[in-house]
């Protein structure tokens, strides 16, 4: 089902957005860190860009996109380019692991949206979806962000998807621990099969993920059995994004590959810089304790790398933080490990 409403928590440094479905579930996320845009080509996102270096052998050309890096423009039959050319691209899909940005010509026809405002137009209902505020330390959006991060999504019947991303593929797998089985063995396994199917497609949401992915599905799984599990993954998928995905229906082994545009750097890449992440953790949860400890004192204690970060990042923090709720809050340094917010002196 379309998107119907959309959680945003704003916080120093960074702004976390969570699409909910007609069920009100966590159904796609998306990271807004908005001191990265400048050296970080961004979904929607159009650029002047020169060709670097052609290469006939994949089908396009390696371009240069200034200090947002480089991408790289497949080329359609008969396109050509001088190496030096300058071109207007937009970002078709931002870079992840090993994989330069995709980017495709300008057609010259309106600007489109870009950074939240693509994302959310790449989801069914998502550019008219009603945006509701949280506080920082939302315990909806944390969650959400949480179950992103997981190696595991609990299945509502019981049970548990396994995925986890590789260099190759996304490789997903059933575990039935603690399911309570209804019917013969064929009826078990399509129950969970289907349930399986629909939770890897909101789970590729949530995390970004896209290329090829492999769900090893519970036996026994017979023609029509596998049709309909073709069928749930591509309803749910759909159901939310517009994002380009086909599904083959299991195969006799029981394995049902999928195809997905990709188009976000992945969830745990862009949370993968731990000083980074702990200093804007760290401040999230400095905001949440001081909402709620409106009179009281409080230090932030960060581990030296992460106040590092904070201090060269630009965001001004202590200054915004004074701003906001008085000249109560400080940061410190801290120990190695994680953030702390504590009583201050």
């Amino acid at each position: 089902m379309p998107i119907a409403k959309l959680l945003r928590e704003q916080t120093i440094g960074e702004t976390r957005w969570v699409a909910l479905d007609g069920r009100g579930e966590a159904a796609a996320l998306y990271l807004d860190r908005a001191h990265e845009d400048a050296r970080r080509a961004v979904i929607g996102e159009r650029l002047g860009a020169h060709v670097r270096k052609l290469d006939s052998g994949a089908g396009g050309a390696f371009v240069s996109l200034g200090a947002k890096g480089e991408g790289f423009l497949r080329l359609k039959a008969g396109e050509t380019f001088a190496e030096g050319a300058a071109v207007t691209v937009e970002v078709a899909a931002e870079a992840r692991r090993g994989k330069l940005a995709r980017v495709r010509l300008a057609d010259g026809a309106e600007m489109p949206a870009s950074g939240v405002a693509g994302w959310r137009a790449s989801l069914n209902g998502g550019a008219a979806a009603a945006v509701e505020d949280r506080a920082a330390g939302d315990s909806e959006i944390g969650a959400a962000f949480d179950e992103a991060l997981s190696a595991s999504a609990v299945l509502r019947g019981g049970g548990r998807l396994q995925a986890e991303r590789t260099e190759a593929l996304i490789a997903a797998d059933i575990d039935t621990a603690g399911r309570n089985a209804r019917g013969g063995k064929a009826a078990a396994a399509l129950a969970i099969n289907l349930e399986a199917a629909g939770s890897l497609a909101r789970q590729m949401l949530l995390r970004g993920w896209g290329g090829l992915a492999v769900l090893d599905c519970v036996a026994p799984v017979d023609k029509d059995a596998g049709g309909r599990i073709r069928a749930a993954f591509l309803e749910a998928f759909r159901e939310i994004s517009g994002r380009q995905v086909k599904a083959l229906a299991p195969s006799p082994f029981g394995l049902m590959e999928i195809s997905a545009d990709w188009q976000v750097t992945p969830l745990a890449e862009r949370m993968q810089d731990g000083p980074q992440t702990m200093a804007l953790d760290g401040l999230r949860q400095l905001e949440a304790a001081a909402r709620a400890q409106r009179m009281g004192r409080l230090s932030l204690a960060l581990p030296p790398p992460a106040l590092a970060w904070l201090a060269q990042s630009g965001l001004g923090a202590e200054a915004r933080l004074a701003q906001t709720y008085g000249a109560r809050l400080e940061i410190v340094t801290g120990q190695a490990g994680a953030a702390e917010v504590k009583p201050g002196g």
